[in-house]
């Protein structure tokens, strides 16, 4: 019992310091063209999927876009949170499923789903309802999509493969 305590602990904290990345890398380390915003805020997202399950993913995700939004001084909008929260979730689902397949395809398709319903689906759908934007503007949000897909996996990939952040994790 004390053992299960212990793991508990550690992966509490291991996420609330994802979660605290994830705002850093979402709030502060940004690239805005206007409509499009360049960020690495999922990278931790991901990371808590793919290491700790999807739904610590999922609350990695909700935690950190609500917790950012407040300190940004925005409106919670659940539709957006909801977005974020399911990178971490379908990653981790992705991650799991696709165990069969070799660990840069696994990553590649965990990451490029996760990237899909979060960021294309969700959030698109997000912006549209609530800020009345033009399905045609949101095509632009692809080329972004697909370009954080590709950093988030080989970010992930180095991670994975550093040993010491894979004992922590096993632990």
């Amino acid at each position: 019992m004390k053992n299960e305590s212990r793991i508990s602990v550690r992966t509490l904290t291991a996420m609330a310091l994802l979660i605290a990345m994830s705002i850093v890398f979402s709030r502060v380390l940004s690239i805005s063209t206007g409509f499009v915003r360049f960020n690495l805020g999922s990278l931790p997202v991901l990371l808590a999927g793919i290491l700790f399950g999807p739904w610590a993913g999922f609350v990695v995700g909700m935690v950190a876009d609500i917790i950012g939004g407040v300190l940004a001084g925005y409106a919670i909008n659940p539709l957006i949170t909801l977005g974020a929260a399911s990178i971490g979730l379908v990653g981790g689902l992705g991650w799991q499923k696709l165990s069969h397949l070799r660990t840069g395809n696994r990553l590649w398709c965990s990451v490029l789903a996760a990237h899909f319903v979060g960021s294309m689906v969700i959030n698109s759908l997000a912006l549209h309802i609530f800020y009345g934007y033009a399905w045609a503007v949101l095509a632009t949000r692809i080329p972004n999509a697909l370009v954080l897909t590709a950093v988030n996996t080989v970010l992930l990939r180095i991670l994975l493969e550093n040993r010491a952040l894979m004992a922590v994790a096993k632990r």
